[in-house]
């Protein structure tokens, strides 16, 4: 017997839009969803059809954010980590820069480590508890710009600002690639 509307629907809420696309994109994965589909005679999702729901995301930060999520590849040379991290440090030197009344460094380096650190600590959530912020300061060379008590308390702001941006990009992927996964489920 094929699977029902009521049930892919239920499968669909059980998990997240990113763990779906997460599915048939990497080496030897199950793909369960090929279950009743003789019966049926729908077709099923395949992994062209998760990498059409990456690519019909609107924006690059979108697109680069999910390349980092759904595929894990966190290091600092790959052109999606260059997109989202240059994307954050123009965010965050449109917002510092008019704040700035005497400049003492140069902002657009400060607001690139504090993307790199930013984005290195998203993408690893079990790092951040584990270091002080005078060790993530140091870790990305703000300590040569400023001392952790003068981040804290006049650039502290920016982290917010950085975490805040990401976690938007993160929920309007979530729209966006639900959205497609409903559609293509109605198809």
């Amino acid at each position: 017997m094929g699977m029902g509307v009521a049930m892919k629907e239920q499968v669909m809420e059980r998990v997240s839009s990113i763990e779906w696309l997460s599915q048939q994109l990497h080496a030897k994965t199950a793909n369960y969803e090929q279950l009743g589909v003789v019966s049926s005679g729908n077709v099923p999702i395949n992994w062209e059809d998760r990498c059409g729901a990456i690519a019909a995301l609107p924006e690059p930060e979108q697109k680069a954010l999910v390349s980092l999520l759904v595929w894990g590849d966190h290091r600092e040379n790959t052109a999606d980590y260059k997109a989202l991290h240059d994307y954050l440090s123009r965010l965050l030197y449109a917002a510092l820069e008019p704040e700035v009344k005497r400049k003492t460094f140069d902002l657009m380096t400060f607001c690139e480590k504090v993307a790199k650190m930013e984005l290195f600590y998203y993408l690893r959530p079990f790092l951040v508890d584990m270091y002080t912020l005078k060790g993530k300061l140091h870790f990305v060379g703000l300590l040569d710009d400023v001392s952790a008590k003068s981040y804290e308390n006049k650039y502290m702001w920016l982290s917010h600002m950085a975490r805040q941006c990401l976690s938007d990009v993160k929920d309007e992927i979530e729209f966006y690639i639900d959205e497609y996964r409903r559609n293509s489920y109605k198809a």
